[in-house]
């Protein structure tokens, strides 16, 4: 009965409002893994954060995995699989420096170009038809991290530039995931990203080890708990929902990051980040109006792959 009663208000939702949904839950955990990131920073080095987190992620969904086996071992978009994880690792390693050494808005609206660079991606790869008010919605967006980023005096250090080249692969690698989700199913996606995470990050990651303290290995396990979630969230919200309309609610995780850095670390904002936050802001809200707008109730293989999301969590 409790499965029956949450289940039912996301019945009437639309494909691409329900994808927004599940991404928004995404952002809050990513944006929680961000600041243990910074808590073991000083010892634990980022190729080994990365393959520890993906080795729990793997062992802590390996019931499922074992379960989907027969589908995951015959995938019809292997290729698609594989470049989606060439491009995650370099993504998150991008990423992962780039919150460690400039503040937290900083990074997060840095690799907002993720969004207008996907939103492009999904109208010139993938055919989507875009519209011009969602064209403008993005747009919008974009001038309001473009104002955040002005004031970063003394220009684009190495570590910003690493934040830029990360939403590049970010973006390529969401376009990736959603041709690769045409074939096979989520939990197929995630274990082949997982396998090529795993491999390419493990040669670095043994060269740089450090064993870490108990408490620095609780940090770690809960990343990992934390990171198979938000995986599995934003793998499920691009592969229900149309890349262009998911891609633009990327900004939202900018406030949800500036937030974050000002209640923790102290990193107030400026004015160019309250004003390119409303900016932000505005554009999001439009997006999530529009998805709800939008026609068309949630498919029967939609409806399955949300029963399974709910089984999990």
């Amino acid at each position: 009965m409790t499965f029956i009663r949450f289940r039912t208000p996301f019945a009437g939702m639309t494909a691409d409002l329900y994808a927004s949904v599940l991404m928004i839950i995404a952002f809050g955990v990513f944006s929680a893994m961000s600041v243990f990131m910074r808590m073991i920073s000083g010892h634990i080095a980022v190729p080994q954060v990365i393959f520890i987190r993906q080795i729990m992620a793997m062992i802590l969904m390996a019931p499922h995995y074992w379960a989907a086996r027969q589908v995951i071992l015959h995938p019809t978009g292997l290729s698609l699989h594989l470049t989606r994880g060439f491009l995650a690792v370099g993504s998150m390693f991008c990423g992962l420096t780039s919150i460690i050494h400039i503040p937290l808005a900083d990074a997060t609206a840095i690799s907002m170009a993720e969004v207008l660079i996907a939103t492009a991606f999904a109208a010139t790869v993938l055919r989507e038809p875009i519209g011009w008010r969602r064209w403008l919605a993005a747009a919008v967006g974009f001038v309001g991290v473009a104002i955040m980023i002005r004031p970063f005096g003394g220009g684009f250090d190495a570590y910003a530039l690493l934040a830029l080249a990360g939403s590049v692969g970010g973006a390529a690698s969401m376009i990736a995931l959603r041709m690769g989700s045409a074939h096979d199913t989520t939990i197929t996606v995630l274990f082949w990203q997982g396998v090529v995470v795993a491999v390419l990050s493990a040669p670095v990651a043994a060269a740089l080890w450090v064993t870490p303290t108990l408490h620095e290995a609780l940090i770690l396990l809960i990343m990992g708990l934390l990171f198979t979630a938000g995986n599995w969230l934003f793998t499920a919200a691009i592969r229900i929902g149309r890349a262009s309309s998911v891609a633009p609610l990327g900004y939202l995780r900018l406030i949800m990051m500036a937030a974050t850095g000002w209640a923790i670390y102290g990193e107030v904002p400026t004015w160019a980040t309250l004003t390119g936050g409303f900016l932000v802001m505005a554009s999001a809200t439009y997006t999530i109006m529009r998805n709800a707008l939008r026609a068309g109730p949630l498919p029967a293989s939609t409806l399955q792959t949300k029963e399974h999301l709910v089984k999990i969590f």
